[in-house]
């Protein structure tokens, strides 16, 4: 017993170690006008795509957004705790819409500025975004939907 439990310790703690390193992370986005599932890819310590899907407005649509993002800044204030980042990033969205009369193609830029920290023992990425999307409505009329304005929400990402 005494062994499968070191055994499982040390395989945990290479896969947070290795895990470090890797490109790819996999979070989610609690935000005010979306619920999204979140697929991070670093190109490097200075940059990295960020695509989600998930839902719009609670239940008017569903929606897809890739955005391409910079590290802008990198704070070592709490080296035993992690690295503090601020970033941010542009790109665009497309969904479709289901609101009252308004039903069709969702389509718009989208941005983001960020704050949070990465854990230094654990790939985990905690923060605080702002992601505007401003959309135009294709479909049996045009319209502009501007509920994606107001999309603060919370972002957790683990690198695997």
């Amino acid at each position: 017993m005494k062994k499968t439990l070191l055994t499982a310790l040390l395989g945990l703690t290479s896969l947070c170690a290795g895990a470090q390193s890797s490109p790819h992370a996999l979070g989610v986005h609690f935000g005010a006008s979306t619920l999204d599932i979140e697929y991070q890819y670093h190109f490097s310590q200075k940059n990295f795509l960020d695509v989600t899907a998930g839902i719009f407005d609670l239940d008017d649509g569903f929606v897809a957004q890739g955005i391409y993002n910079w590290n802008i800044k990198e704070w070592n204030w709490t080296p035993s705790f992690g690295v503090w980042k601020f970033w941010g990033g542009v790109g665009g969205g497309l969904g479709y819409y289901d609101h009252h009369n308004h039903n069709g193609m969702l389509l718009g830029p989208v941005g983001t500025l960020g704050f949070g920290f990465t854990l230094r023992d654990v790939p985990l990425t905690v923060g605080i975004d702002y992601r505007p999307w401003v959309a135009f409505v294709i479909g049996d009329d045009f319209d502009i939907v501007d509920k994606g304005f107001r999309n603060l929400g919370l972002t957790l990402t683990y690198r695997f």
